[in-house]
């Protein structure tokens, strides 16, 4: 029998630390630049114009306090956190760079275009839905790509999903589910714009456990805005979203999550950037729960009594993101529940394409360099599948590796018989 789900199951002592402004500020004061943050840095690592997170974090913004200094920008940073995750002294560096874009921002610096029109995908999908089969036909031309690339300073390469419209939704409205335990599903403005098979499949193996899945809200996350230092419109937007999503967390149980950068934002980054404490926004934050974190704390037993034998060559890449709600790898246990699945890891510790970093084109030869050890261990051990959790990853992987890419529920639900 199903128990009630309650938000106090999935909370660790590992959980993110939430913190305001002031407190990620004052975090550099615990730097000793050590330079482990550098040494891990993918971006970095394969370009000279970045002087890395220790400088262009804590060490420079002691001198933001004083004046602003041109040759630390901030914006090369890919916003991905590994810094912050190897730091050893709970330097918030990822945070500290994220909030000196928003002053450098505040302060007159302008925003490319092509990175505004990025900041909004729900408005882009909203708009290119209308139309699928013509948005995709034009977003696949390559004389257009190059203009576009001309005008908004979106690479010609850089790798778009496929528009589907609302789809998701049509498919929910009629779908028939069990009637249940109530569980909420946070869609984003991915999974209906750009990524259905995700959210049905996320229902499916929901249903398929016995649950009856509400959707509260299709509102974006607005993380791209947040990471580019966008904050002055991001606060409504974030607030609309808290107020939609409240109904649901204030019933003490979880929201499911099948993107960890929008749940990273929820838990973590409103409070971090926006300054977001109040009751109803920690309210939800904790009500956050990420789809496979969900399914190994709760529903272990059933899936390895459920799964089918799938007989695929699978490399799993976990992305940046996760790193941040330090609740491991939950996706390759459950990965590891499937019989007949041969099973890799990925050695990278980035795809490079950093949520929008790698859409710039002034940032793209970056990006792809730091994707270049992923790619060639995907080429070299020539997998069915390559698993991840994030959409903008399985986008870029999926366009460079030519190996179709999909989220670990999309696996499970063929594993349980949910096609």
């Amino acid at each position: 029998m199903l128990k009630k789900n309650t938000i106090a199951e999935f909370s660790s002592p590992h959980a993110h630390k939430v913190r305001d402004q002031k407190a990620i500020l004052s975090s550099m004061d615990l730097c000793t630049k050590c330079g482990i943050c550098d040494a891990h840095c993918p971006v970095a690592s394969v370009t000279g114009k970045f002087p890395g997170p220790k400088y262009t974090g804590p060490q420079a913004q002691r001198f933001r306090a004083i004046e602003s200094l041109s040759e630390l920008s901030p914006f090369l940073c890919s916003g991905c956190g590994i810094c912050t995750s190897v730091c050893p002294n709970d330097v918030a560096i990822t945070d500290i760079i994220t909030v000196a874009k928003a002053v450098s921002l505040n302060e007159g610096t302008e925003l490319k275009v092509g990175q505004r029109i990025l900041n909004r995908p729900d408005l882009i999908g909203k708009l290119s839905g209308l139309l699928p089969s013509l948005s995709n036909f034009m977003l696949n031309n390559g004389l257009l790509r190059f203009l576009i690339e001309k005008a908004t300073g979106i690479h010609r390469d850089a790798p778009l999903p496929k528009v589907h419209g609302p789809v998701f939704k049509r498919w929910f409205t009629n779908h028939t589910q069990p009637d249940g335990p109530r569980i909420s599903y946070f869609i984003g403005c991915s999974i209906d714009n750009f990524d259905p098979d995700v959210g049905k499949a996320m229902v499916g193996v929901l249903n398929h456990l016995g649950y009856r899945v509400d959707v509260p809200t299709d509102l974006c996350c607005s993380l791209p805005m947040l990471s580019s230092g966008e904050w002055k419109p991001t606060r409504a937007r974030a607030i609309n979203l808290i107020d939609a999503l409240h109904p649901s967390a204030s019933n003490n149980t979880p929201v499911i999550f099948t993107s960890t950068s929008c749940s990273l934002t929820i838990r973590s980054k409103y409070s971090a950037y926006l300054d977001m404490t109040d009751t109803k926004s920690r309210t939800v934050a904790n009500a956050v729960v990420d789809a496979c974190e969900f399914l190994r704390e709760r529903h272990m037993d059933d899936i390895r009594e459920n799964a089918k034998e799938l007989p695929l060559r699978v490399l799993y890449h976990g992305p940046c993101q996760l790193r941040g709600h330090h609740i491991g790898q939950p996706a390759v246990e459950l990965l590891q529940l499937i019989p007949g699945l041969h099973l890799e890891l990925s050695k990278a510790d980035c795809c490079g394409v950093g949520g929008t970093y790698g859409y710039d084109k002034d940032k793209y030869d970056i990006a792809t360099s730091i994707g270049t050890a992923l790619i060639d261990q995907i080429k070299e051990f020539n997998p069915d599948f390559v698993i991840c959790d994030s959409e903008t990853c399985r986008w870029s992987i999926e366009a460079k590796s030519s190996v179709p890419s999909i989220h670990p529920v999309q696996l499970l639900m063929q594993s349980l018989g949910r096609q």
